[in-house]
C-alpha cells in the first residue's frame, strides 16, 4: 500500500485532492497534508510518503525548493507538481530536480487518477525489483564464501578457475592480488579435533577460523581466505602496501595467532612462504609455507614460520619420528650439489613412505610430492642457479601435475620434476668451469697483443656471445676490461721490481703501442707509468 502526502497553500485546493483520493478508493493506506514548503520537507522526513502532490508556487519555502530538499534526503520519492499555465519554467526546473511528472490547474480527476495508478504500478515493480536484488544479495552473500574458496584452490594448485579468466573471478568478489604471498593456518593435533566433532560443528569451526584470519588481514580487500581441507585456512595476501618485507608479513602471522588463540580454544601452527610478483606463482609460495609449517614445526616450539627459516635448523638426530623431515634435507643438499645417483636413491626412498603413508589419498600424496619438489627447487636457487629460470620450470611442473592422478604416475611426475631441477644446477657448474678456463686461458696469453674474445671463446667451445654474457656473469665485470686488469697489474709488477723502460713493460704485457698503454694505465690507475714508479 503506498501513502501519499498534499502540499498546497490553499485549504479548497487541498481539500478537493483529497476528496478525490479517497472517493476513488486508489489504495492509499495514508494521506497527509502540508500547508506549505517547511511543512512538506518536515513531513516527509518524519512519515516518508511514497508519492507527493507539491504545488510549485508558495510563499516561504517554494515547491522547487522543497522538491530539492526532499529528493535530497530520499531519491526515491514521486513528486507530482501542481502548476499552472505560466509556471512552466518552474516546471522544468522541477523535472530537473527529479519531479516525477506535473499535472496542470484546475486538476482533472480523471488525469490525476491515471497518473496515479501508473506511478503505484511504478512503485509496486520497484519494490518487487528491490525484494528479487535483497533475495540475490542475501544469496551471493551465502555463496560468495564458496566461491572464494574455490578460487584459493584454483589459485594454490595452479589451475584456472572454469570457464572465467583469474582477474574475473577477483573482480567478481571485489578482490585485488598484488606480490602475493600465501599464509597457511593449520589448526594442532587436527585428528583429535576431528574425532571430538560432528561435521555440523567442524564447518563452524572451519568458518570461524577463516573469519579470524580475514579480520586480522591489514586490507581484506587485497586478499582471498578460504578453508582448505585437513584442518588448513589458507589466505593468498597482497603485499605491495602493508607487507613488503618479511619482517611484515611475519607480523601478520603472529597477529592471526594470537586472534586465534584468543578467540578459540585451538592452537595453530602458521607457516608462510615467499612473496612473488605474478600470480602464476601462488602455488610455489604456498608450497613454501605448507613445508616451513611442517617442517620447523617438529624443530622449533615457534608457531609462525617463514620457509627462509629452515635453512637455520640442524638435521634431527635418530628421532624416528622426524624421518621424512630428515630424507628431506638429505634430497635438498644432494640436488643442490649435483649428486644425481644419492638424489634418485633419496626421490624413490621419500616416494615409497609416502605410498605408503597415503595409500588410497592420491590427492594428499600429490600435494606432499608437489612440496617436496617445490623443496627441492627453493635448495637450488639457493645454491646459486638462476631464480627465474626455476620459477618458470617450476609453474609449467605444477600445471602439468593436475593431468597424473594415479600413485605411479605421481612418482615417475616426482622423479622427473627433479631431475629437470638438477640440470639447472649441471648447467651452472658447466657454466662455472668454462668461465674458470676461460680466465686461466687470458692469463696464459695476455702478453699476446692480438688475444682476442673469439680466440678464448674457441678454446674453451663456446660461442662469443655465450661466453660474454656467461664471463660477466661470474666475474661481474667484461671480457676486455677483464683483461686490461690483468695486463695493467703485470705491468705494476713489473714497475715496481724491473728497471725495464716503460716501452718494453708495455710490450711485454701486450701494449706494442706505449701510447695506449700510457693511456689506459693513466685512466685505470690514475696517474702515469713514470709516477707510479717513482711513487
Amino acid at each position: 500500500m503506498s501513502k501519499i502526502l498534499i502540499v498546497d497553500d490553499m485549504p479548497v485546493i487541498r481539500s478537493a485532492l483529497g476528496q478525490i483520493l479517497t472517493q476513488q478508493n486508489l489504495g492509499f493506506s495514508a494521506i497527509w497534508e502540508a500547508t506549505n514548503g517547511e511543512e512538506a520537507v518536515q513531513l516527509a522526513r518524519e512519515y516518508k510518503p511514497d508519492i507527493i502532490l507539491m504545488d510549485i508556487k508558495m510563499p516561504g519555502l517554494t515547491g522547487l525548493q522543497a522538491i530539492e530538499l526532499i529528493r535530497r534526503q530520499n531519491p526515491t520519492i514521486k513528486i507530482i507538481i501542481l502548476t499552472a499555465y505560466d509556471e512552466f519554467a518552474y516546471v522544468q526546473k522541477a523535472l530537473k530536480l527529479g519531479a516525477r511528472d506535473y499535472l496542470l490547474k484546475p486538476v482533472r480527476p480523471n488525469k490525476l487518477i491515471e497518473l496515479l495508478l501508473e506511478i503505484q504500478q511504478e512503485i509496486e515493480q520497484e519494490r518487487r525489483d528491490l525484494r528479487t536484488v535483497e533475495i540475490v544479495k542475501d544469496s551471493l552473500q551465502k555463496t560468495l564464501p564458496v566461491l572464494e574458496t574455490n578460487l584459493v584452490e584454483n589459485l594454490i594448485r595452479g589451475m584456472a578457475p572454469d570457464d572465467v579468466s583469474v582477474a574475473e573471478s577477483l573482480s567478481y568478489l571485489g578482490r585485488r592480488l598484488v606480490w602475493p604471498v600465501v599464509v597457511v593456518t593449520k589448526i594442532d593435533n587436527f585428528d583429535e579435533v576431528v574425532r571430538q566433532r560432528t561435521a555440523a560443528e567442524l564447518q563452524k569451526i572451519y568458518a570461524t577460523l577463516v573469519n579470524l584470519v580475514r579480520q586480522a588481514l591489514p586490507n581484506p580487500n587485497r586478499a582471498l581466505v578460504g578453508y582448505s581441507s585437513p584442518g588448513r585456512v589458507v589466505a593468498i595476501v597482497s603485499t605491495e602496501q602493508h607487507l613488503t618485507t618479511a619482517v611484515h608479513i611475519r607480523a601478520l602471522g603472529e597477529q592471526i595467532y594470537q586472534t586465534i588463540i584468543t578467540e578459540t580454544p585451538f592452537t595453530v601452527t602458521i607457516g608462510f612462504g615467499k612473496r612473488y610478483l605474478d600470480i602464476d606463482s601462488i602455488p610455489l609460495s604456498y608450497a613454501e609455507a605448507n613445508l616451513a609449517r611442517r617442517y620447523y614445526r617438529h624443530l622449533s616450539d615457534q608457531p609462525v614460520v617463514s620457509i627462509e627459516d629452515i635453512t637455520d635448523i640442524l638435521p634431527p638426530q635418530n628421532d624416528p619420528a622426524l624421518y621424512l623431515v630428515q630424507k628431506e634435507r638429505e634430497l635438498v643438499k644432494a640436488v643442490a650439489i649435483n649428486q644425481q645417483q644419492e638424489t634418485l636413491s633419496l626421490i624413490n626412498e621419500i616416494v615409497d613412505y609416502l605410498s605408503q603413508r597415503y595409500q588410497g589419498a592420491p590427492g594428499a600424496m600429490k600435494n606432499h610430492c608437489t612440496e617436496l619438489v617445490t623443496l627441492a627447487a627453493w635448495g637450488v636457487i639457493n645454491a646459486g642457479v638462476d631464480e627465474a629460470n626455476i620459477l618458470e620450470t617450476l609453474h609449467q611442473q605444477v600445471r602439468a601435475l593436475s593431468s597424473w592422478k594415479t600413485g605411479p604416475e605421481i612418482r615417475a611426475w616426482t622423479l622427473n620434476s627433479i631431475v629437470e631441477i638438477m640440470t639447472f644446477v649441471q648447467s651452472r657448474l658447466q657454466r662455472y668451469d668454462v668461465v674458470q678456463e676461460a680466465i686461466a686461458y687470458i692469463h696464459d696469453n695476455y702478453q699476446r697483443s692480438d688475444i682476442s674474445l673469439q680466440e678464448v671463446a674457441e678454446a674453451v667451445n663456446l660461442s662469443q656471445s655465450h661466453l660474454s654474457s656467461q664471463f660477466k656473469a661470474r666475474t661481474g665485470v667484461s671480457y676486455m676490461r677483464y683483461l686490461t686488469t690483468v695486463r695493467l697489474e703485470e705491468a705494476q709488477k713489473l714497475l715496481r721490481t724491473t728497471d725495464l723502460s716503460i716501452a718494453q713493460i708495455a710490450e711485454a704485457v701486450g701494449y706494442p703501442n706505449v701510447t695506449n698503454f700510457y693511456r689506459h694505465f693513466q685512466r685505470q690507475i690514475r696517474m702515469t707509468p713514470a709516477v707510479y714508479r717513482q711513487a
